[in-house]
Formats: C-alpha cells, structure tokens, sequence
C-alpha cells in the first residue's frame, strides 16, 4: 500500500487535531521497545494511519446526526476492523496498518465488538458516569493501540485520557447535535439549561466542564506515544478552554508549545 493511498485520512485528521502534525515527527523512537530498529518513515507511517483511523472511528461513533447512517458505519468498520488481522482489510487505513507484524496480533475483534455497541448512553447525569459509559471502548481501543505499539500497560490512565479525549472532541460543534456534546445533566441543571439552549449560551458552562474534564484526565498515562502526546495536547486546551470560555478556548495552541508538550510526551510520561 502507497502512503499516498492514506494520505487523505491523515490529512483529515491533522486538519482536526493540528497538534498531532508535529507529534508525528517524534514518533519515531517513542515506541516499540524491544522491536527491531525502525526506520522513520516506516514509524510516521504507522503512527499517522493508527490517529487517522482513530479520526475515522471517532466521527462514526459520535458526529454522525443520523442515527441509521451512524449505525450502519459503525458496522461496516466492525467489520472491516475484524478483518485487519486476518489479512482482509479492505481499507487503506487498513492495508497499511496490516503491513506491521504487530497487527496480526492485536484486538482487532474486541475492539470491532466494542464499536458495534457505541459509545453508551450519551445523556448521562454526571461527569463520573459520562466517562465511565465510554470505558469499554476505550479499553478495547488502548488494547489494539498497545499491541501496535508494543506497549505493556495495564492501568486505567490510557483509557480515562482517551474518554476525555472524546469528550473534549464533541465541543464546540456537538453543542448543537442530538447528544449536546454529551455534556452530563447536572451542569445543565447547573446553570439552568435545556439541552435547546445549549449551544447559545454555554460559556460559563464551558468553563465547567473543562474544569470537570481536567480533573479527570490523567496527569501523565503511560502508553503508546500517541496517548502520551494527545493527553498532554488536551491538558492545555482544556487550561485555555477554563481560562476564556467560549469560541477562544477552542483557537490552537502556541506553536512552540506544541513542540515542547510533543518532546516531551517522546521522553515518556
């Protein structure tokens, strides 16, 4: 499979998580312990068609507004994800991932189960239980992530940083989307909301939810490298997301701290 074959994903996906872009040229010697040397393209290849698929994955679980649509992508992926380690991929995403000795024996199958079951009940009364409804994907997705990474990690942090991830990843557009965002009710009730009225005045709840949401993301998970990265990326847009609420919370970050929060995430957790 030509890397150009993926390249619309990834593009797709850096347009949507710019950070990642610069956390690709670190990958490189961030994974794979005990693997063989990898050259870096073969690296990048493998890190940037695992975040795309992720890009993919994510959008047919929560960012589709038709139900039946929704629905059916997500079992066309169940199957396809089935289909990864037997040598059946149908994808590019796929072809290219199956081209890595490591994915034959990953998850694919628990995790293609876990997507047939969505993401739970999107309206939930509270933070705690938001969270906890998106953990059994989560922990099949961070156990295909680690088998293609050739990382051992058993603990919890991985998958909490992905859930917030996702969380994070519903705002600003799932404000208005049949989930609202999957913003939990009590902070609805908090601040005297209907789910109608969220997307028009959602700023000092905002504020509490990323307040929420950075209390609950792990402070430094361990992991593949691209969980390292994205939970570091995530903590500094739900700072900036406290700091001024609204449509500015959501503006990239600095350059420079991208590349520095990437570096570092490369040195480990």
């Amino acid at each position: 499979m030509s890397p150009a074959a993926t390249t619309p994903f990834v593009e797709k996906w850096w347009a949507r998580e710019p950070e990642m872009r610069v956390a690709a040229a670190f990958c490189a010697r961030a994974d794979l312990p005990g693997a063989a040397p990898v050259d870096n393209a073969t690296a990048q290849l493998r890190f940037q068609c695992w975040g795309a698929l992720l890009h993919e994955l994510r959008e047919a679980l929560f960012e589709l507004s038709d139900p039946g649509v929704a629905a059916a992508k997500r079992g066309w992926w169940a199957e396809e994800l089935q289909g990864f380690g037997a040598g059946r991929a149908r994808h590019p995403l796929g072809i290219a991932l199956a081209g890595h000795g490591e994915a034959k024996a990953a998850p694919w199958t628990g995790l293609a189960l876990a997507l047939v079951g969505g993401g739970g009940e999107p309206r939930q009364p509270d933070t705690a239980r938001a969270l906890a409804a998106l953990q059994p994907l989560a922990h099949a997705v961070v156990a295909v992530e680690n088998a293609l990474f050739r990382v051992r990690d058993d603990d919890a942090a991985a998958p909490q940083a992905l859930a917030v991830h996702w969380l994070l990843q519903r705002l600003p557009h799932g404000l208005g989307a049949e989930d609202g965002a999957r913003v939990p009710m009590h902070l609805l009730a908090r601040h005297g909301l209907t789910l109608a009225q969220l997307p028009a005045a959602a700023d000092p709840l905002l504020r509490d939810w990323a307040m929420e949401l950075g209390a609950a993301l792990p402070r430094a998970p361990r992991g593949a490298f691209l969980r390292r990265a994205r939970a570091r990326f995530d903590a500094a847009r739900l700072a900036q997301l406290r700091g001024s609420g609204g449509q500015g919370g959501f503006a990239a970050p600095a350059g420079f701290a991208t590349l520095w929060r990437a570096w570092r995430a490369a040195r480990g957790p």
